[in-house]
C-alpha cells in the first residue's frame, strides 16, 4: 500500500494541473448540493423547531372546524375521514355541512367572503361546542375567530390597475393572494405585537373601524400603522384604520402558514363587511396554570369523535406533525436528492475522464510497472487509489467552500438561516455520497482497462485503435432501452401507481443507459458527417479529423457525457416545462373579454346595453348562464392523478350559451375542435335540449362515452334531486382550468374537474339562474380593455343592485356591484410570465451543472494534445504554422460540442416529453393531453453555453501547442512514446 501511495504521489506531482482541475471541479458540485442540502435543513430547522410556537401564538390548542387550522388540513381530528381534506362534516351536525348544500340566490356565487360556506376552513364550529369549552373549569379563554376572503389594499386615489386587483372582491378560483378577514373576540394580540396595539372587540360596526395585520401582508402591502385600508367584500367597499402588525404566525409565506395570518377586525365589523352573522369557524383556547394539555386534547378528542364530529384538535405536537407532513408534500427532501444524484453524475464523469485519460498515457509506465512485479488487483488499486484522492480532495474542499459560502450568504441575509450557517450532518453525508460514490464507480472502467495492460507492452507505444465491432451492436442497444420509456409513459397498458414505479425504476435508468451506449456512434457520426464541414470552416485538410475523436474513445466519452449531464438536463427542463404549459394555455376557442356581473348578474333586458357599449362588436356578444353544480353518478371522482385531487371530476363549470351563435355559422365564438363526435350532431342534439359538451380528457379518464349521461346536482334544489345531461360531444380546450381560475367562473368551489357547456335555457332552468351572470365577447381592433370595462361598471351599478341568497346564510344585499372583465390576452400573458419564471428556476441547476462538467473538456483536450505531441512536431516541422496548431485544436473541441449538442438534445427532448406524457397519470390535473412542445428560442442559451465552454476550454491547450517549438513537441513526443 506505501508504494502505491507513493507512486499515486508521484503522479499528481507530475500532473498538477489535472489533479487540480478535477478537484475544482468536484468541489463545485459539492458546493451545489451544500447549498440545496443546506437550505432544506434551514428550512426544516426553521418550520419545525421556531415556527411551531410561534404559530400556536399565546393559546395551547386550536378547534377547527373541518380539518384543522383554516387552509392547513393538519390537526388530529376526531373525523378521520375529513381530516386534512377540509372536507364535508359526517352527517349528524349540521353546522359543518359541505358548502353549496343550501341557499343560493338568482344569478350568484356560493356565498360571500369568497368561500363556499362563508370561509376557508370548510366549515362552522356548532354552538353548543363553543359553549362548552367556555364553560369547562380549565379553559381561562375561548377565543372565536370566523375567516372569509376579501380584497385588501391600503387606500390610492388611483390604484394600479392589474389583473388581480385589491379595488373589488378576490376571484374565487384563485388562491388567496390578499390577505383573509378574520373577526376576532380576543381582548388581547394573538401573537406578538410589532407596532401599535390591539383593538376593542366590542366595538360596533358603525363606530370606529379598527384592524390589526400580521406582519408579512403589511409589508407587502407596504402599510403601516395608522394607514386607511380598502376592503372590499362581495357586498361592498369599506375603509378599515390600521391601528396595529402582529408578528406573523410560524410557516411565513402568504396565508399565515399553520398560524391564522390576516387582518384582524372585531366581530361586528366582520359582519357589515361580510354582510351576514359571525360564522365560527375556529376556537383558540387557553388552558389555566397548571392544567394537563395533552389529557385536556384526548378528553376532547373523545368527546369530538363521539358526536360524529368533523372537527380537528391541534396543539403543539400535531403542530409540528403537520408541519413535517406539509414539508414533506413540498418536495423539499426531493430536490435535495435530486441535486445530489446531478452533483454525483457530474462528480463520476469528471473523474472518470481523468482516470481514462491517465491509463491511456501511462499505458507504457503501467506494462514497466507490471514487468517489474506489481499484479493486476495492485495496478487496479492504484487506478481506485487515484479516483479516492481526487473524489476526498473535492469533498473536502467542497465542505470548506460550501461553509464559507454559507457564511456570507448568512451574514449578508440573515431571514435565510435564521439559527445559522451550519453544516449538518445529512449535508456533510449527502456530499460524501456524490464524491465519493462517483469516485468508485467512475474508477471500475479505468480499472480494468489498466489491468489489460501486459508487461510487453513496455517495449513500445501501447497503439489505439478506435474501437469498431462493437460500436452498431452498442447502439442497436441503446435504441431499444431508449425506446422502453415511451412506451411506458405512452403504449402501455397499466395502472398509475405501477405506471409510475415502472416509469421511476425503469424507464428513466434504461434511457439513460440507452443514450451512453448510442455516445459512441454518435462519436463516429460526427467524425464522419461534421468533421469535414469542420475541416472546411478553418481551413483544414478533413482527413486530418478523421479520428480526432475515436482515436482515444474512453477520454472523448467521458468528456462529452459530462457535459451532456447538464445541458440534457436544461433541454428536459424547458422541454418538459412547455409541454406541461401548453394544455393550460388558452387556446383560439376563447373569445377576447370574458365579463362577469357580480354578485347579483344583470336582468336579461340589458344585454343589448352591453352590446352598445363602444369597442364591443355588438353581433359577437354571448350572454351566459354559469353554475357549478357537484358531480354524483359514474363520472363522480374519477379523472384526478395519483396523489392530486384539483383533476378529480367532484364538480364541474357548467357554462350555458345561445348554441348557434356560440358554435355555430361559419364563424362560431367558441370555435371548438371535437375529439369525440363531430360539431354537426353535437349541435342538433344540443337544440333537442339537455345536451353537454364535455373536455376530451374527461371522457378519457372517467370511463363515460358519447351518449352516457353526466348526472349533476342542482345547488339550489330539493335535497337528493339531480339533473341529467347526455354528452354530446368531447372537444380539445386547452386553458380552461386558467379561464375558469381567473375569472370568477369557478362561482361554488376553488377547484373543479371541467368546464362544459350547455344550453343557455337548460342551464337556467335547472340550476336557477335567473338573470346573466357572464358575457363572453370580442372586441373591435384596437378597442380599450379598461374603457369597455369602466364601460360595463356603469350598467353593473345601475341595474345589478339585487338581494341574493348566501348559503347557510340567508339573504344578502349588496351594496355595490361590480363587473369583472378578464381579457383572454391577458391571462395568456400572465400564464407565460410566472411559467418563465418557475422554469427558470429549476433550470439553474442543469447550467451550474453544464459550467462544472466543462472542466472535464478542458482536461480532455489538453489531454489530446499531450498525447498527440510528436504528431503535432511533426505537422509543425513539415510547414504547418502556429495558427494551424491551434486551428486543429479548436477544431477538435468543436467537434466536441457538435457531440455535445446530438447526445444533450436527444436525451433532453426524450426526457421532457416522456416526462410531460406521464403528467396525464401523474399529476393532479390528471388525464391532461400533453403535445410535445420544443422551445426553440428559450435553448439557445444552453446550446450557446456548451458550444462557448468548449471554445474556451480549447483556448489554453491551443495557445500553448501553438506557442511551442516544433523541436519541443518532437522530444516530448519522443519521450511519452
Amino acid at each position: 500500500m506505501k508504494s502505491l501511495i507513493r507512486l499515486l504521489l508521484a503522479d499528481v506531482k507530475h500532473r498538477p494541473a489535472r489533479t487540480a482541475l478535477t478537484s475544482l471541479a468536484v468541489i463545485l458540485s459539492s458546493c451545489v448540493v451544500v447549498w440545496v442540502v443546506s437550505g432544506y435543513d434551514a428550512l426544516m430547522g426553521q418550520s419545525i423547531d421556531e415556527n411551531a410556537a410561534k404559530a400556536l401564538g399565546r393559546f395551547d390548542l386550536v378547534v377547527a372546524a373541518g380539518g384543522g387550522p383554516p387552509g392547513q388540513g393538519i390537526g388530529r381530528g376526531a373525523n378521520a375521514a375529513a381530516k386534512g381534506a377540509g372536507g364535508p362534516a359526517a352527517k349528524g351536525e349540521r353546522p359543518d355541512a359541505p358548502a353549496g348544500k343550501a341557499g343560493g340566490r338568482p344569478g350568484g356565487r356560493g356565498g360571500p367572503g369568497g368561500g363556499p360556506g362563508g370561509g376557508p376552513g370548510g366549515g362552522v364550529l356548532p354552538p353548543p361546542l363553543i359553549a362548552s369549552l367556555r364553560e369547562d373549569a380549565r379553559v381561562a379563554e375561548a377565543n372565536v375567530t370566523s375567516q372569509s376572503r376579501v380584497s385588501v389594499g391600503v387606500v390610492d386615489p388611483d390604484p394600479e390597475r392589474t389583473l388581480l386587483r385589491h379595488d373589488r372582491p378576490p376571484v374565487l378560483g384563485m388562491p388567496p393572494l390578499d390577505p383573509p378577514l378574520i373577526g376576532s373576540d380576543a381582548h388581547e394580540a394573538p401573537y406578538e405585537l410589532e407596532d401599535g396595539r390591539w383593538f376593542d372587540p366590542a366595538l360596533p360596526a358603525d363606530g370606529a373601524r379598527e384592524g390589526v395585520l400580521s406582519a408579512e401582508y403589511a409589508k407587502n402591502l407596504e402599510a403601516k400603522v395608522g394607514a386607511d385600508l380598502e376592503v372590499n367584500s362581495e357586498i361592498g367597499r369599506f375603509v378599515v384604520r390600521l391601528v396595529g402588525i402582529v408578528e406573523q404566525p410560524g410557516g411565513g409565506g402568504r396565508g399565515g402558514g399553520s398560524g391564522q395570518a390576516g387582518l384582524f377586525v372585531p366581530p361586528a365589523l366582520a359582519e357589515a363587511i361580510n354582510g351576514y352573522p359571525t360564522r365560527a369557524g375556529r376556537v383558540n383556547v387557553v388552558l389555566k396554570e397548571g392544567a394537563d394539555v395533552s389529557a385536556f386534547v384526548k378528553e376532547l378528542e373523545e368527546r369530538l369523535k363521539s358526536r360524529n364530529s368533523s372537527a380537528t384538535v391541534t396543539d403543539l405536537q400535531a403542530l409540528k406533525e403537520g408541519m413535517a407532513q406539509v414539508l414533506s408534500q413540498m418536495g423539499t427532501s426531493t430536490l435535495a436528492y435530486s441535486a445530489t444524484g446531478v452533483a454525483l453524475l457530474a462528480a463520476l464523469f469528471i473523474i472518470f475522464t481523468t482516470l481514462s485519460m491517465g491509463v491511456s498515457e501511462r499505458g507504457r509506465e503501467l506494462a514497466v510497472l507490471r514487468a517489474v512485479g506489481l499484479t493486476r488487483g495492485q495496478v487496479a488499486g492504484m487506478v481506485f487509489l487515484e479516483g479516492l484522492f481526487l473524489a476526498l480532495l473535492g469533498w473536502l474542499g467542497g465542505l470548506t467552500a460550501g461553509w464559507g459560502l454559507l457564511r456570507v450568504v448568512a451574514a449578508a441575509k440573515p431571514d435565510l438561516f435564521p439559527q445559522g450557517a451550519a453544516l449538518g450532518f445529512w449535508c456533510v453525508a449527502l456530499t460524501a455520497v456524490a464524491a465519493v460514490g462517483g469516485a468508485l464507480a467512475a474508477s471500475i472502467q479505468p480499472a480494468w482497462r489498466a489491468t489489460r495492460v501486459a508487461p510487453l507492452d513496455a517495449m513500445g507505444p501501447t497503439p489505439v485503435a478506435p474501437p469498431s465491432r462493437w460500436v452498431v451492436p452498442a447502439a442497436a442497444a441503446g435504441l431499444a432501452l431508449i425506446a422502453i420509456n415511451p412506451l411506458i409513459a405512452f403504449v402501455l397498458p397499466m395502472e398509475a401507481t405501477a405506471r409510475a414505479w415502472a416509469y421511476a425504476g425503469l424507464g428513466c435508468p434504461a434511457m439513460a443507459i440507452g443514450f451512453l451506449l448510442l455516445a459512441p456512434l454518435v462519436v463516429q457520426v460526427v467524425e464522419k458527417v461534421a468533421g469535414p464541414a469542420v475541416a472546411t470552416l478553418l481551413g483544414l485538410q478533413p482527413r486530418m479529423l478523421g479520428s480526432i475523436l475515436s482515436a482515444n474513445l474512453w477520454r472523448t466519452l467521458g468528456a462529452t457525457i459530462a457535459l451532456t449531464i447538464g445541458l440534457g438536463l436544461y433541454i428536459s427542463t424547458q422541454t418538459w416545462g412547455y409541454s406541461m404549459l401548453a394544455p393550460f394555455t388558452p387556446g383560439d376557442w376563447a373569445p377576447d373579454m370574458l365579463v362577469g356581473f357580480e354578485p347579483s348578474g344583470l336582468p336579461d333586458d340589458q344585454v343589448p346595453a352591453v352590446k352598445a357599449v363602444p369597442g364591443v362588436i355588438p353581433g359577437r356578444v354571448l350572454a351566459m348562464a354559469v353554475e357549478q353544480p357537484q358531480v354524483v353518478g359514474k363520472a363522480a371522482g374519477t379523472g384526478g392523478g395519483a396523489g392530486g385531487t384539483i383533476g378529480k371530476l367532484d364538480n364541474v363549470v357548467v357554462v350555458g350559451v345561445d348554441v348557434d351563435l356560440a358554435f355555430g355559422g361559419d364563424d362560431p365564438m367558441i370555435p371548438l375542435t371535437y375529439v369525440h363526435g363531430d360539431r354537426d350532431s353535437a349541435l342538433a342534439k344540443l337544440k333537442q335540449g339537455r345536451g353537454i359538451i364535455i373536455p376530451d380528457h374527461v371522457l378519457e379518464s372517467s370511463g363515460l362515452k358519447l351518449g352516457d349521461p353526466l348526472e349533476l346536482v342542482a345547488p339550489d334544489g330539493p335535497p337528493g334531486a339531480t339533473v341529467s345531461y347526455p354528452i354530446v360531444g368531447a372537444v380539445s380546450l386547452p386553458g380552461w382550468h386558467w379561464m375558469t381560475k381567473m375569472t370568477g367562473l369557478r362561482r361554488r368551489a376553488v377547484r373543479t374537474g371541467a368546464l362544459t357547456f350547455a344550453p343557455v335555457a337548460d342551464v337556467r332552468r335547472d340550476f336557477h339562474v335567473d338573470r346573466t351572470n357572464f358575457v363572453w365577447l370580442d372586441a373591435q381592433p384596437g378597442a380599450s380593455a379598461d374603457a369597455i370595462e369602466k364601460a360595463m361598471q356603469a350598467i353593473a351599478e345601475a341595474h345589478g343592485v339585487a338581494a341574493f341568497q348566501a348559503p347557510g346564510v340567508g339573504e344578502v344585499v349588496s351594496k355595490r356591484p361590480y363587473a369583472r372583465l378578464t381579457a383572454t390576452e391577458t391571462v395568456r400573458t400572465g400564464i407565460a410570465s410566472r411559467a418563465d419564471a418557475m422554469i427558470w428556476g429549476m433550470s439553474q441547476i442543469p447550467l451550474v451543472t453544464l459550467l462544472i462538467t466543462s472542466l472535464a473538456v478542458v482536461d480532455a483536450v489538453a489531454s489530446s494534445v499531450r498525447s498527440r505531441r510528436w504528431e503535432l512536431g511533426v505537422l509543425r516541422a513539415v510547414g504547418a504554422t502556429r495558427w494551424g496548431l491551434v486551428r486543429l485544436i479548436l477544431a477538435e473541441s468543436i467537434l466536441i460540442a457538435v457531440v455535445v449538442l446530438a447526445l444533450g438534445f436527444g436525451f433532453g427532448v426524450m426526457a421532457g416529453w416522456c416526462g410531460s406524457g406521464m403528467s396525464r397519470y401523474l399529476s393532479p390535473f390528471g388525464g391532461m393531453n400533453t403535445p410535445l412542445v420544443i422551445p426553440w428560442a428559450r435553448l439557445w442559451l444552453g446550446v450557446g453555453s456548451a458550444l462557448v465552454l468548449c471554445l474556451l476550454a480549447a483556448i489554453q491547450p491551443a495557445v500553448a501547442a501553438g506557442r511551442a517549438e516544433p523541436l519541443s513537441l518532437l522530444k516530448a513526443g519522443r519521450a511519452a512514446a
